[in-house]
């Protein structure tokens, strides 16, 4: 008994007893893969800084050329090399009507220009791809020496890369050879035009009559919005070569016959009289797909889009 308590009270001093080793923590193995970070990112700072260094080293102007190098003396400015539309005057601006001058506007290019009387000879030709001139609104404004409009020439005709020898007149035109004259191209939209007032009676019907050459066309207009185009054309055979003369008649028998009741072609004693009263407001009426006269303008079509496009061709309009 007593043994068996002496033996319940014998406890064993801890500090007597050697500890036992599990394991070892290795201070390298931490280390090593905060170095591996560290080296990534001085790589990748290296690798974005060293062009910019670069750079900087070979520009004259930079802070860091100056401070390892000075100042750079005696620096020559590059001279700024032309573009290569450089050799094109800007056609949306005036420029001088002469032999000289080269101007461009969109695909539009006018060159050579010469003047007599009332007629502008000069060269066209389109930058890029072909332009159908009589399906848009571009003219060619005039301007006398002290910068007035003289007159607005519709430029007309068909396009393309090929250089065209092309006339343009209006009767506005009067050139004299002591001055100097400036044109540019104008790209004109409907509201552009300048305003025109028809003559017309109590019920708004008027009419405006324009002439040109062996052609009157009268053009009626109702509150100053197209409703009818009357056209009738002279030819007369002593104007022409034979083979001019004929190929006009063939011309205007295949319109007349396309047109219908509403045109005629009547042969006369000097030629033929080519006759066709369209009545736009007709539900019945479509323009035939094969007749194509630019001078026939669609119905509703304002009295001063008419007008100013067909003096611009140079008709007398009035």
């Amino acid at each position: 008994m007593n043994n068996n308590l002496e033996n319940q009270n014998t406890f064993e001093d801890q500090r007597n007893v050697n500890a036992e080793v599990i394991g070892e923590l290795r201070k390298d193995k931490i280390g090593k893969p905060i170095l591996v970070i560290e080296i990534a990112v001085l790589f990748a700072i290296v690798l974005v800084a060293l062009p910019i260094v670069n750079r900087m080293m070979n520009d004259e102007n930079s802070t860091l050329y100056k401070l390892i190098n000075g100042k750079p003396s005696n620096i020559i400015s590059p001279t700024p090399n032309p573009s290569a539309n450089s050799e094109f005057a800007d056609a949306s601006k005036p420029q001088p009507l002469s032999m000289s001058t080269k101007m461009k506007t969109e695909n539009i290019i006018m060159q050579n220009f010469t003047t007599t009387g009332s007629v502008i000879k000069c060269q066209m030709y389109s930058y890029n791809g072909v332009i159908n001139l009589d399906e848009k609104e571009y003219y060619l404004e005039v301007y006398s020496s002290s910068n007035q409009l003289l007159a607005a020439v519709k430029l007309t005709g068909s396009l393309d890369i090929d250089v065209k020898d092309v006339e343009l007149t209006s009767s506005k035109l009067s050139f004299n050879s002591e001055y100097t004259y400036t044109a540019k191209i104008v790209h004109m939209k409907e509201a552009d035009y300048p305003a025109v007032t028809i003559s017309s009676d109590e019920s708004g019907l008027g009419s405006l009559t324009c002439t040109l050459k062996n052609s009157t066309i009268e053009y009626v207009f109702k509150n100053n919005y197209l409703i009818r185009i009357n056209d009738t054309t002279n030819y007369n055979v002593g104007d022409y070569t034979s083979q001019e003369y004929l190929n006009f008649k063939r011309q205007y028998d295949a319109k007349a016959q396309a047109l219908g009741t509403i045109a005629s072609v009547v042969e006369t004693e000097n030629g033929f009289v080519f006759k066709a009263n369209i009545n736009l407001e007709d539900p019945a009426f479509k323009m035939p797909n094969t007749v194509t006269d630019y001078n026939y303008y669609a119905m509703d079509t304002e009295a001063k889009v008419v007008s100013y496009s067909q003096i611009g061709k140079g008709y007398d309009c009035k």
